[in-house]
Parts: structure tokens; sequence; C-alpha cells
């Protein structure tokens, strides 16, 4: 199966499920995952599809009020949700690098202008937008694998 890059539509929950396995397929440790998108367009619910593509098992809550989430699973994964604090750039540097590493996969909602100092620990990146299309239907853009120095 090759991994996504490109637009899709989605009508409901079972397509959506089925391009979270697609985006999962291409995951390594080391990557940072940025998802955009209007408030209940998807984000939350297409991530954590993916990260029980990744054998995340149990709950998993947007992390909205908390900023960020850990996970385990195949893999160590982080979920962050930057909604609340806008830009991290007049934040504590300190805040956001327990979920971050080389052995981590790390996926970031509504990371605004922040990119440069998210992917600053990757390894590769990639963004994710996502828009309602009315009902259960969503486009989804999935851009490219960038490699990252």
């Amino acid at each position: 199966m090759t991994g996504p890059e490109g637009n899709f539509e989605t009508s409901g929950p079972q397509e959506t499920a089925e391009l979270a396995v697609r985006i999962a397929s291409e995951i390594e440790p080391g990557d940072v995952l940025l998802f955009d998108g209007e408030v209940g367009a998807g984000k939350s619910t297409l991530i954590r599809e993916v990260m029980r593509n990744l054998g995340v098992t149990g709950a998993i809550p947007s992390p909205t009020f908390t900023i960020g989430r850990s996970y385990e699973g195949d893999l160590p994964v982080s979920h962050l949700d930057l909604h609340r604090i806008g830009s991290i750039g007049n934040e504590d540097p300190g805040l956001l690098s327990e979920y971050f590493g080389p052995d981590r996969v790390v996926f970031v909602e509504w990371p605004g202008e922040d990119e440069n100092d998210l992917t600053g620990m990757a390894r590769r990146a990639r963004s994710v937008s996502l828009s309602h299309l009315g009902g259960d239907r969503r486009r989804i853009v999935i851009g490219p694998i960038r490699q990252l120095p």
C-alpha cells in the first residue's frame, strides 16, 4: 500500500479510518505531523485513528485542555494541541520538550506559525489540513514528507 499525498475527500468515519491506515504506514520514529483546520474539522479524530494504527490502545482524549499527552504503542507517540496557547514563541523553551525526541512520533494540532520550532528536533515532517464539506464529508490535504536537516 502506498502512502497518501494529495487531496482526499472522505464521506464518513470509515473512509477517514482507511486514510489513517495509509498515513500510519509511512510514519517513522522522529516524524512530526502538523494538523490544521477549523474547529470540528476532524483533526483529533484522524490523529486518533492514525495512533490506533501505531498500536496505541485505551482512551485517546483530545489534549485541548492539557496541551499534550504521551502514549506508548509500537513506538512512543505524543499528541499536542496548541490552540489554547497560540504561539510557543513567548513560552518557556522547555514547555514541550518532553513530547519530542528522535524515537517519538509527534502529532501537533494548531501549529500556527511555529512550524520551524516544532520541527526543529524532527527527522521528517508532514502537514495535514482538514476542512468541512458538509455533513460527515471532509477534505483532507496531505502534504509530502519533508526530510529535515
